[in-house]
């Protein structure tokens, strides 16, 4: 061999970090997932004859088939699992419950963290907390938000990614039943318990680099946060979260860059809406006079760049606009509900502009007006009239 190669290679090994590309990592975090009866009948409905239920997972799959392209590159996906798993797995309208094929079609579509800790959690009662723990385990994926004692609860997940140590902690500020005095068999963590929650930043902050804390609060179908919590998390970034990552109001909810005291520059995401559900397209609020309803979404993708133990990962941001299709199909009457990037079904639909005939020419352009509109409305709803540098829209080519 050339020694002149030779002493290239020994330099690459030798030296890793000068020539070859810094490690990234990639997360990826979704809004509220709930499994309303119409959403499960809608899975269930593309069950396929003669087949294995396994083999698409009871037809849950269908319901991120037009996503989960979109979730392939991010290391650790996390979204705000908003039903219990509990036999029989029936639900009722508003006491929800799953089957496991709902979580096996999660873990398929990229997600791999599931934050438990919400207003939906006790649906199903103290035993339904601890089998959806045992479920979500069975899944292959994790969660946070609870755990089996209070000590394994409060600890949340670290995650080294890329290199960087990511840690994950959980929350709800909101339950539909009266706060447990006594958990059994589980631990729920209370987002107002400030002493507690203080501690659990101090503590996992120790393990890792870079901090998320995910939070179940505010009020819902409302467009802007309750300033109870604009204060609350400000304080958790004071006391050491790099990210917050908000749910709960079904609506999106804008994003505040903060710097902290120490000079982190942090993010709060209050809410990113609804991943999956059966809510309503009616408008909940108007901005800028562009009606946002509660079908109108984000996922907020945050990378990390692995620069050296010495120096923080600072956060950069790729928003990417989302929706809940929902509709009943002409030809068979079943009703269909997906999750969808809003910038793909913009480049299908004008790739069939060329071919389809005058009716089908003004359906599409009908439709492709809607969704310059929610491109619109997200980014409004998220990011106002301005920007903020470490955040990237992803509408790109979508006028074009």
């Amino acid at each position: 061999m050339n020694r002149l190669v030779i002493v290239l290679i020994l330099s690459l090994v030798a030296v890793p970090g000068c020539c070859l590309k810094a490690r990234e990592a990639r997360m990826s975090f979704a809004g509220d997932i709930i499994m309303h009866i119409p959403v499960k009948i809608s899975a269930e409905s593309r069950i396929r004859a003669g087949e294995d239920l396994s083999s698409n997972n009871g037809g849950f799959d269908f319901l991120y088939e037009r996503i989960r392209g979109c979730l392939k590159s991010s290391d650790i996906v996390v979204g705000n699992m908003e039903f219990p798993v509990k036999p029989p797995f029936t639900s009722r309208p508003k006491i929800f419950n799953a089957r496991p094929d709902a979580l096996a079609a999660l873990e398929k579509a990229g997600f791999g963290i599931m934050h438990l800790a919400n207003n939906h959690i006790l649906d199903q009662g103290d035993s339904g907390v601890a089998s959806t723990m045992e479920f979500v385990r069975r899944s292959g994926m994790e969660y946070i938000g609870v755990g089996a004692n209070e000590a394994a609860a409060r600890a949340g997940i670290v995650k080294k990614i890329g290199g960087i140590r990511v840690g994950f902690i959980g929350y709800t500020g909101t339950l539909n039943y009266p706060r447990p005095a006594r958990m059994k068999g589980y631990h729920l963590n209370w987002l107002y318990d400030a002493e507690k929650l203080r501690q659990d930043i101090i503590d996992i902050k120790k393990r890792c680099d870079y901090l998320v804390m995910v939070a179940h609060a505010g009020e819902e179908y409302s467009p802007v946060p309750n300033p109870r919590d604009v204060a609350l998390f400000k304080k958790c970034i004071r006391d050491g979260v790099d990210l917050v990552i908000g749910h709960h109001p079904h609506l999106i909810q804008p994003v505040e860059r903060v710097v902290a005291d120490d000079g982190r520059v942090c993010h709060i995401f209050y809410s990113l809406g609804n991943f999956i559900s059966n809510q309503s397209a009616a408008p909940e609020a108007y901005i800028r006079g562009v009606p946002l309803t509660t079908r109108d979404a984000a996922v907020v993708t945050c990378v990390l760049e692995n620069k050296g133990r010495r120096k923080r990962p600072a956060g950069r941001f790729e928003i990417l606009p989302i929706y809940t299709y929902n509709a009943i199909e002409k030809q068979t009457g079943v009703r269909t509900i997906q999750t969808v990037p809003v910038n793909q079904e913009i480049q299908e639909l004008k790739k069939r502009l060329s071919d389809a005939d005058i009716k089908e020419k003004v359906d599409i352009e009908r439709h492709l007006r809607t969704l310059y509109q929610k491109i619109k409305v997200i980014r409004l709803a998220l990011l106002g009239e301005g920007e903020i540098k470490e955040i990237t829209y992803i509408d790109s080519g979508v006028y074009e």
